[in-house]
């Protein structure tokens, strides 16, 4: 995974839409009561990391993992240790959905583990043509049409989908497919678009994303969450700086500092906070 720390705002949101509206496009048809904590912790194993986890009404979670790579033994002991502990940590049963891209069209599905077998359901999104959803979204947008639930949802996988051009550039004409129609679904399908481009992007190509979405309500949010950090990390500076400077006797040099912004950030170089 590209990056583990997601902006919470977004994610959220795009958790809700994949959890209401996109996994009943794939055929996984539940009724869902909240999501599952994703990052589980078993200090005697070692840090598990799942995408998605969901609680349905009758107390079965299913989890959703997303793979561009078929690892086939090794991928299938990597979930089935996945649901073990997750199981085991909620009392819960737990199913496993596996969503292949990058051209996979067939995996091994069942693991033989001695007494039992342990097997996953696989999806194939590749099968389907990101080229035509783009084709059919860019008619009805020209022609001023609303795109349906259906069409976000589709527009929303089309990351996942075959296409010749590279995985960034489909998020990025999703985006700007998704931005050009004004609904509350648009910012959804943008938020599901923006959490699997923070899946499978990083680094400058992650930043030019954040580029597309920067002008939009998602962009607003992701700029919130970031003023937000931005603050709570200058207060802890603040107050690491403050006991150094008290436990140094510098009782003038923290007034000064209090004060003083440029004074402030050169005792933050000094003591290499």
């Amino acid at each position: 995974m590209a990056n583990t720390k997601h902006e919470d705002a977004i994610m959220k949101m795009g958790f809700d839409y994949f959890r209401d509206n996109i996994l009943k496009t794939l055929g996984i048809d539940y009724d869902f009561v909240e999501i599952g904590p994703t990052e589980l912790v078993e200090l005697t194993i070692h840090s598990l990391y799942m995408d998605f986890t969901f609680l349905t009404k009758n107390g079965i979670y299913i989890h959703i993992e997303f793979q561009t790579t078929d690892g086939k033994d090794e991928d299938l002991r990597r979930f089935h240790a996945y649901e073990a502990v997750y199981s085991h940590k909620t009392e819960k049963k737990v199913i496993t959905y596996v969503i292949y891209s990058g051209g996979i069209k067939k995996t091994k599905a069942e693991l033989n583990c001695g007494l039992y077998l342990y097997r996953v359901n696989p999806i194939y999104i590749n099968v389907q043509d990101a080229e035509e959803v783009f084709r059919k979204l860019k008619i009805k947008r020209d022609a001023d049409e609303p795109f349906t639930d259906e069409d976000f949802a589709r527009l929303s996988l089309t990351p996942l989908m075959s296409r010749k051009t590279e995985r960034k550039e489909t998020i990025k004409e999703a985006l700007l497919l998704a931005k050009s129609n004004k609904s509350i679904t648009s910012q959804k399908s943008m938020a599901i678009l923006y959490a699997l481009a923070d899946k499978f992007l990083e680094g400058a190509e992650l930043d030019e994303i954040r580029e597309v979405v920067s002008m939009t309500r998602i962009g607003q949010m992701l700029l919130d969450e970031g003023m937000k950090k931005g603050r709570e990390q200058g207060r802890e500076q603040g107050i690491d700086l403050a006991e150094k400077l008290l436990d140094a006797g510098r009782v003038e040099d923290l007034k000064r500092a209090v004060k003083d912004k440029e004074f402030r950030e050169e005792l933050i170089k000094e003591f290499q906070i």
